[in-house]
């Protein structure tokens, strides 16, 4: 029997919907959510604006909806962490389930979206940002469910210690829409073996710890966005229109500066900023050195320790600053991070410049645990690599949680986490190495 009108109706006007939600998804993947437009939705889907304020009453709406059915979409897909029995070994339960994760770049572009969303602080409500900030705890409370069942039953604070490995498997999953410190030919398989180890490990402490530490989140101060000034920065007219893009980018993420918004919130005439900024790309350029300077300060630290029981308190000493974010500097981290989640392309020079800065950092990070761990060779340096990638991973998640939600970890605690497991995974390897 032939298909009725309605329901064929019904059927276009769904394909129609679901086509206008990827297409969303997409485009805010690459322009941002102020970079993104309804005519733009428009034009891609080729459909008429009334198409889609038939099912959305704005960009606000349809940008919220499009980040849920990515979710959704992908939640069908992927199996639940919690139907797979545990067996004797922890951290190749956890290899496996990681190995079977989507990564940054593929089925998690609306991750991505979110982060960029959640890491920005808007005037107004975002339905979407809300919205990827309960998806985001969600699957921090069932990665929770997982470690629970994990950890001794008669454990002191068994709940907040899971909940507090749910926010350190979801900030390494994070950690991977940042640019990948390393060479490219890292063997997936051998990295994530040692990115389970370590979480392994962390766990492991908490049992311990739990005795005598609180382990649930506060409030800590919240970061600033300090100018990080350079030399020629004198003008009060020019620390002004800088410092006032950095908030428009706390604000707005890179893709909602504007002029306009950036002198009317420095309180200057656009002719103020066109005396020491040739245009906007000039502005943000400058903006994004100055906070690949003060990442770089904040990260350049001298390992002069020599080999012994000290440098664990090293790489605790290295890691804190950033964890604390009350370093000098320290303004540059969220601006850096939100750089990093970026494709558009007219940021594509700075968040090059910013990769370079980080890879400065691993190659003298990896030198350090190579002078630590014994005597040169191929094998020694590979597994020095993946031991910083490790560190940088679990540092970095972190940093992105800290700025995602208002009550996080105590940064001595998460230091010391990061800094034990680091060095156990990084001594058990060497002798194989």
């Amino acid at each position: 029997m032939a298909q009725r009108k309605t329901e064929r109706k019904n059927l276009q006007g769904e394909e129609t919907r679901t086509r206008i939600l990827e297409k969303t998804m997409r485009l805010v993947a690459v322009h941002g959510y102020a970079g993104t437009s309804l005519s733009m939705v428009r034009r891609a889907c080729n459909v008429s604006a009334s198409s889609i304020y038939w099912h959305y009453s704005g960009k606000e709406e349809l940008v919220a909806a499009a980040l849920e059915h990515a979710y959704r979409s992908q939640a069908q897909r992927l199996p639940n962490w919690l139907d797979t029995p545990p067996s004797s070994s922890r951290a190749n339960d956890l290899y496996s389930q990681l190995m079977h994760s989507p990564n940054g770049e593929g089925e998690m572009g609306y991750w991505r979206v979110g982060l960029q969303l959640a890491l920005t602080k808007p005037e107004e409500p975002v339905p979407a940002r809300d919205r990827f900030l309960q998806i985001r705890a969600e699957g921090i409370e069932w990665t929770a469910d997982w470690w629970e069942r994990t950890l001794p039953e008669n454990m002191p604070q068994r709940r907040e210690a899971a909940r507090l490995m749910g926010n350190f498997t979801v900030a390494e999953r994070e950690s991977s829409f940042l640019k990948l410190r390393g060479p490219r030919t890292t063997d997936t398989a051998r990295l994530t073996k040692m990115v389970a180890a370590a979480l392994d490990a962390v766990a492991a402490q908490l049992v311990t710890l739990a005795e005598t530490s609180n382990l649930t989140p506060s409030t800590p101060t919240p970061p600033q966005m300090t100018l990080v000034a350079c030399a020629e920065d004198a003008e009060s007219g020019r620390e002004a229109i800088l410092r006032a893009t950095q908030e428009v980018i706390g604000q707005s993420g890179y893709d909602g500066v504007s002029i306009a918004k950036v002198c009317e919130r420095a309180g200057l005439p656009a002719s103020s900023l066109y005396w020491s900024f040739k245009d906007k790309d000039e502005l943000l350029s400058t903006v994004i050195s100055n906070a690949c300077a003060g990442w770089k300060q904040l990260r350049e630290k001298e390992f002069a320790l020599p080999p012994g029981e000290h440098w664990a308190e090293q790489v605790r000493t290295f890691i804190l600053p950033s964890l604390k974010g009350t370093e000098h500097g320290q303004g540059a981290v969220p601006m850096s991070l939100l750089l990093l989640l970026q494709r558009a392309e007219h940021v594509h020079a700075g968040r090059n410049e910013l990769e370079g800065v980080l890879q400065e950092t691993f190659e003298a990070t990896v030198d350090w645990f190579c002078a630590l761990l014994g005597p040169a060779s191929v094998p020694l340096r590979r597994h020095a690599q993946d031991v910083a990638i490790c560190l940088f991973r679990l540092l970095d998640g972190m940093l992105i949680g800290r700025r995602v939600v208002e009550q996080f970890y105590d940064p001595q605690l998460l230091a010391t986490l990061i800094s034990n497991a680091i060095v156990q995974i990084a001594q058990r390897g060497a002798q194989a190495a």
